[in-house]
């Protein structure tokens, strides 16, 4: 400990906002402490935080195993992207949450506690003596804002929240043809039958593809040689243990007769173990959009990419429609 590692945590404020409102929803209480202004303006919600269970099971972990486990309860405000103070809108953009147990050598967490106390704020009855590793604190960034907006206790506040698509497991297999089209159906959460039409199933070279950005003139435009050189040394660096140089992703391209993003998936990959990457930059996403907004069955036209490295004379791949996303709709809190 030294005094370095406090003055990386210290903030100082140019302002604060003490709202100090309690919301309840689904039997679980939540708290709307405030807003800080410093660089850039923040907004915080005290959550209740549940450390996910740690099962114990036999047998290998494999890719399919892993991406089946149920995902932990996230933030229910980290969805929020518009917030109104009275008639004053607020527009997020991202934000973070932290649970309390890991926060108790940031002193940044804790200063932000005291500050907002000496504005004014005052700990709930409910909250007083709730165990700390049981809370997280949900930082939402808040755009273009310079200066903190003007409140009261009587002022209603308005919520929009925009959650997640929801994924639903499908495990339905599919064979997919090189230069082929095929159609299927399957059947969804609710019951109903959804049409699938996979319209083009083609190989990528994704190092041509990433080569064709880093010439675009568009793109050099836009950044500086440091940035370009920045660039393509991590997403090289990513290809070169994600897609070996010579190596293929598969591009699908899909219509479907419900809102759904389908997620195609190799069954070689779901049978191998999860590989441990060395560096900052072993990730690489890719996506595929599409040129045209239709399709040859008059449905919207959506792609996805397997990122599972083939041979570029692969013309069969063993897959599975592994699982799709509905969206989720929008909804509205508001507190008075």
């Amino acid at each position: 400990m030294n005094l370095s590692l406090l003055e990386s945590f210290h903030t100082k404020w140019q302002d604060i906002l003490v709202i100090g409102k309690t919301l309840e929803q689904d039997g679980k209480k939540y708290h709307l402490m405030g807003m800080t202004l410093s660089d850039e303006a923040k907004l915080y919600f005290i959550e209740p935080f549940t450390q996910p269970e740690r099962r114990r099971q036999s047998g290998i972990r494999n890719q399919r195993r892993l991406l089946k486990e149920p995902e932990r309860e996230g933030s229910r405000y980290l969805d929020c992207r518009d917030f109104f103070l009275g008639s004053e809108h607020l527009q997020v953009q991202g934000g973070t949450g932290e649970p309390l147990l890991h926060s108790s050598d940031n002193y940044g967490v804790i200063q932000l506690f005291f500050d907002m106390m000496s504005a004014g704020w005052y700990i709930p009855e409910w909250l007083r003596d709730a165990d700390w590793n049981g809370l997280q604190l949900t930082m939402l960034n808040i755009a273009d804002l310079e200066e903190l907006p003007r409140y009261c206790p009587e002022m209603p506040i308005t919520i929009v929240h925009r959650p997640n698509p929801v994924r639903r497991i499908l495990e339905k297999t599919v064979t997919l043809h090189v230069g082929k089209s095929r159609s299927f159906s399957f059947t969804d959460f609710y019951g109903d039958q959804v049409q699938c039409h996979i319209n083009r199933v083609s190989l990528i070279d994704v190092w041509k593809d990433v080569e064709r950005q880093f010439n675009d003139p568009e793109f050099l435009d836009r950044i500086s040689p440091e940035q370009i050189r920045q660039a393509k040394k991590h997403s090289y660096a990513a290809l070169e243990q994600n897609c070996p140089k010579g190596m293929c992703y598969i591009g699908i391209e899909y219509e479907c007769s419900k809102d759904l993003d389908l997620n195609f998936l190799s069954k070689e990959f779901l049978k191998s173990l999860p590989k441990v990457h060395h560096g900052s930059s072993s990730f690489f996403l890719m996506r595929l959009k599409p040129d045209q907004e239709k399709g040859v069955h008059g449905l919207t036209l959506k792609g996805c990419v397997i990122q599972t490295p083939v041979e570029p004379d692969t013309t069969k791949i063993a897959a599975e429609l592994f699982s799709y996303s509905e969206k989720a709709g929008e909804w509205t809190e508001t507190v008075s």
